[in-house]
Formats: C-alpha cells, sequence, structure tokens
C-alpha cells in the first residue's frame, strides 16, 4: 500500500484555529451549561459559548447551551457548581487573577465533589513576570 492509499480510520477536518475556538468547538458539544465573566486571555472563550447558545446550537445530547455570566470570578465559579449541582455538564473559562480570585469557590466545589470542566487560559500572575499571553503561574495554583 503507498503512502497515497493510506486510508485513515478517522481522518477529521484540517483547520487552522486558535486554542480559544478549539476549546469551545469540544465543549460546546460535550457541555450543557456554562458560567465565566470575560478575563484575558480566556474572554473569547466566553463569548464564543455565548454566540453558540444565542444560536440555539445543541450538544451531542440534543440539549440547548446554557450560559450565565455573573458579576466576577468568584461568582462564575459558584455559578459553575451550581450548575453542576443540578447535574448538568458544566464548563467554565477564565485564567490568571480570575483563578486565584476563584480560589475559595473551588474548595467548596471540591468538598461538594463536583464535577465541572475549568478551561484555564494559562498566564503569568507573579510581579516580575505579569503579562496577560504566557506562563502557567495559574494552572499550578489550582493544585
Amino acid at each position: 500500500m503507498s503512502k497515497q492509499d493510506t486510508a485513515f480510520r478517522y481522518p477529521g477536518q484540517r483547520a487552522a484555529m486558535d486554542g480559544n475556538t478549539a476549546v469551545i468547538m469540544c465543549e460546546r458539544e460535550s457541555s450543557d451549561a456554562a458560567g465565566a465573566y470575560p478575563i484575558t486571555p480566556s474572554t473569547q472563550m466566553g463569548e464564543y459559548w455565548a454566540e453558540a447558545a444565542a444560536q440555539g446550537h445543541l450538544n451531542v445530547s440534543g440539549r440547548p447551551l446554557i450560559f450565565i455570566e455573573p458579576e466576577g470570578e468568584h461568582a462564575a465559579a459558584a455559578v459553575t457548581a451550581g450548575l453542576a449541582m443540578t447535574g448538568l455538564r458544566a464548563a467554565n473559562f477564565s485564567s490568571g487573577q480570575g483563578i486565584a480570585y476563584m480560589h475559595e469557590s473551588l474548595y467548596a466545589a471540591v468538598g461538594k465533589r463536583l464535577t465541572y470542566v475549568l478551561n484555564i487560559g494559562a498566564r503569568a500572575m507573579t510581579k516580575a513576570t505579569l503579562n496577560v499571553h504566557a506562563g502557567h503561574d495559574d494552572y499550578h495554583c489550582v493544585d
């Protein structure tokens, strides 16, 4: 069999996109609801989710998407925990100081053994390296 004749079982579709778009393409199919407050660089994830919800997108379970944008990151974590408590497949989109700000709510979710996906747009948080485009400080603060 030559290289041209090779048939891939799941060939997929080639597409160029940023990480935020890739996250939403997966989340909008697998999750039911999301709670998020816009914070760079994760703002687009929440915007794309809200857009899909407004267009009436149905996930793989045939359910319409639910989006709640509260007044801050702490409340976004609480909203996401509440969505998970109702049995929905919930997601949250945040980064940087937003993750640090929602830490208290994350502890409460862990105590209740709630499951939801926390999509983190990783960025630096320390004073010496503060920027909005690169770093993993926020990811490691969740440990």
